[in-house]
């Protein structure tokens, strides 16, 4: 062999032996890098957030009132009267709520429509007397009238007032304290006019005197209930009212509805 086959003999072999390395190194598998896992819990915890709102949904009853374009939501625990007639009577319990015929002589063409009630022993061993929100309306009054005459039925009440925004209607509200025997009431009233009706709301709270010889009784939280029934005012909802008569209920009476 001469030189320069010998010389192309060499660099033969050493491009074999460079070719064989390469692909013995392509031929290795790519280091795979770990990839973070999605969050395990976030579907449990959407879940959990769903549950929660189903639960705190199922916890309220809607009460709907077609003849008067309103709805609001209640406690299923609470009692629901309802009145919308002249012969409509106070609850036959503690909570010190107005019938219609008191209703009617303080503010004379207000109908009384519904009482929702806190149930007696919804607060064991406090000295609490009970506890309701009314709903009433009342077509003679104007948009000045209506607040007016909030004012006017609590006298010489020295109670805070102010307003209140629901659902883009204004409505004033004014506090009061009254005593019944040996219970001491807590009322905030609302007022609001709104598609030619003065809306109403009368939230109130009843406490009774502790005893000087109970040691188990206590005087209830009043703000904290009053902030319960509150809520039920906060959740009015105006709804769309017939365009005449004609397509209104055929009777006087509500046609009401509750889910």
């Amino acid at each position: 062999m001469n030189r320069w086959n010998a010389s192309l003999w060499l660099i033969l072999v050493g491009c074999g032996v460079g070719l064989a390395g390469c692909s013995s190194k392509a031929a290795l598998p790519a280091k795979k890098v770990p990839r973070s896992a999605p969050e395990a819990t976030a579907p449990g915890r959407q879940m959990e957030r769903t549950a929660k709102t189903a639960t705190r949904e199922s916890a309220f009853a809607v009460y709907s009132n077609p003849e008067y374009g309103v709805a609001f939501r209640y406690p299923r625990s609470f009692a629901l009267a309802e009145t919308g007639n002249s012969e409509g009577g106070a609850p036959e319990d503690g909570s010190g709520v107005r019938s219609q015929q008191e209703l009617e002589t303080e503010e004379p063409g207000a109908v009384l429509v519904a009482t929702v009630v806190v149930p007696n022993d919804a607060y064991p061993n406090t000295t609490f007397a009970g506890g309701a929100a009314q709903f009433a309306v009342n077509r003679y009054l104007t948009a000045g009238s209506c607040r007016q005459s909030l004012l006017s039925r609590l006298g010489d009440s020295n109670g805070k007032s102010g307003t209140e925004t629901i659902q883009g209607v204004e409505f004033a509200w004014i506090d009061s304290d009254q005593g019944d025997g040996s219970a001491e009431f807590f009322e905030r009233d609302y007022a609001g006019f709104t598609n030619g009706v003065c809306y109403e709301f009368f939230v109130r709270v009843g406490v009774e005197a502790v005893a000087a010889y109970s040691d188990v009784e206590r005087p209830p939280d009043e703000k904290k209930i009053l902030g319960h029934l509150e809520k039920i005012v906060a959740s009015l909802q105006f709804e769309p009212k017939a365009v005449s008569a004609l397509d209104g209920p055929s009777s006087g009476k509500a046609a009401i509805r509750k889910r």
